[in-house]
């Protein structure tokens, strides 16, 4: 008996490694759309608040910089 259990080992551990696998990548299927219905209902929300809701920035031009450019000196 001990020698037949003996060659059905490793028939044993690969199935179980088969099913492992395959319940890993049904995890990690269902966590990448879960991920991706939570990322699109984050950016819809973002979306419809800046579009409902923009954001009033004044940009106020500082007098005290001068003319506004930009000069780059090499060293």
């Amino acid at each position: 008996m001990n020698k037949h259990v003996a060659r059905l080992t490793p028939f044993i551990m690969a199935g179980v490694a088969l099913v492992a696998f395959a319940f890993g990548l049904l995890l990690l299927a269902y966590l990448l759309i879960v991920g991706a219905v939570v990322g699109l209902v984050l950016f819809s929300i973002a979306w419809l608040r800046d579009k409902f809701f923009p954001s009033k920035v004044i940009v106020k031009k500082d007098s005290s910089s001068g003319s506004g450019r930009t000069i780059d000196h090499k060293n």
